[in-house]
């Protein structure tokens, strides 16, 4: 069964697995399509990611950026990690639903909006050959609502199962994770998401969030503090939230734009929240957040995450507990001048 934005009405259809190339501003010089996959190996702490975007009226046959990160809690600031920028694509045809990119990344889609292939080959450095299985269909994240407010996205918890090989060595993963999508046009910002050189997502995000919103109900403090946070426990029990930073209200913590809560393998949308967050002051990385918010049936959820393994500033594999179960999820940006600089263990 879709799960349907509460404001519009929108749903995610099977249509949006593939290029959007007769939507509404597809035409616009940069117009983007995005696929980013995730997937983790708790025992080692470990968390990996594969972030596609195609600009299709770039260049004679459009662009592609992206490729492939892994992390774990090593000192190394990151165990596999390759972006790359502005890669000529391939004449057409070709179709998001099955596609190998130039930035090494190939995407097969096995069911419509459920399920699909993640091939990635830079052989002796990084080979993965994953399968992501939807555990609901995914969660439209409601138009006008920031951070995407002129384009549309969606996200959906997956289990994900297969094998990569890091260096030569071949490791097992079956896991729960996230997968998202997103379409729109995303002209370079002027604002501090256009001069950080790192390739995270957590930069395309906030580069989506440069298009100022037509209306906010309260003022956001510039520059935009994106917070990303989810977590899975099972195929019935997941989390997942945007927050911004509310400007004269940052020294509480940072507020719910929307999300999603799956509790007993029944979904609904978040529709209020608040999330605090404990910095180290020396790494400058986020360790420990508490995220109390409410869905659009009335349930609580208060969860608790501590920080397993870090990549750069803006990205941490997270442990997380709420409302009686526990899963492995992640923290994304959201570094707000404001959050205090406490010692873990302290």
């Amino acid at each position: 069964m879709a799960n349907v934005d509460d404001i519009t009405g929108w749903q995610v259809a099977p249509e949006d697995d593939g290029f959007h190339d007769d939507w509404e501003g597809s035409d616009h010089p940069w117009w983007t399509e995005t696929f980013w996959a995730s997937f983790n190996v708790p025992e080692r702490k470990m968390g990996g990611w594969f972030y596609n975007q195609v600009l299709k009226n770039q260049g004679e046959h459009g662009t592609c950026n992206g490729g492939a990160w892994v992390w774990d809690a090593s000192e190394a600031p990151s165990l596999y990690e390759r972006y790359d920028k502005a890669l000529p694509m391939p004449p057409e045809p070709r179709d998001l639903r099955d596609i190998s990119l130039p930035n090494g990344n190939r995407i097969q889609q096995l069911i419509p909006n459920m399920k699909y292939r993640t091939r990635y080959s830079d052989p002796g450095r990084f080979e993965a050959d994953l399968v992501h299985e939807g555990l609901i269909a995914p969660n439209p994240h409601p138009a006008g609502v920031a951070p995407f407010w002129r384009g549309r996205h969606f996200d959906q918890p997956m289990r994900t199962t297969g094998e990569i090989v890091l260096n030569g060595e071949p490791i097992a993963i079956d896991c729960f994770s996230v997968r998202d999508r997103s379409w729109s046009a995303r002209p370079p910002a002027g604002s501090h998401a256009a001069q950080r050189t790192d390739g995270g997502k957590a930069a395309q995000v906030v580069a989506a969030a440069a298009i100022e919103p037509a209306d906010v109900s309260r003022p956001l403090r510039r520059p935009y503090n994106i917070g990303y946070i989810f977590g899975t426990a099972s195929p019935k029990d997941a989390f997942l939230a945007y927050t911004l930073v509310i400007q004269g209200e940052e020294a509480r913590g940072d507020f719910l734009n929307t999300g999603y809560l799956l509790r007993d393998g029944v979904w609904a949308h978040l529709v209020k929240g608040e999330r605090r967050c404990l910095v180290d002051p020396d790494k400058g990385w986020i360790w420990r957040i508490e995220f109390e918010g409410e869905d659009a049936l009335g349930r609580r959820i208060e969860a608790v995450g501590e920080q397993q393994s870090n990549h750069g500033v803006s990205t941490g594999l997270f442990l997380w507990s709420w409302n009686g179960v526990e899963g492995w999820g992640e923290n994304q940006g959201g570094i707000a001048p404001s959050y205090r600089r406490v010692p873990r263990g302290a």
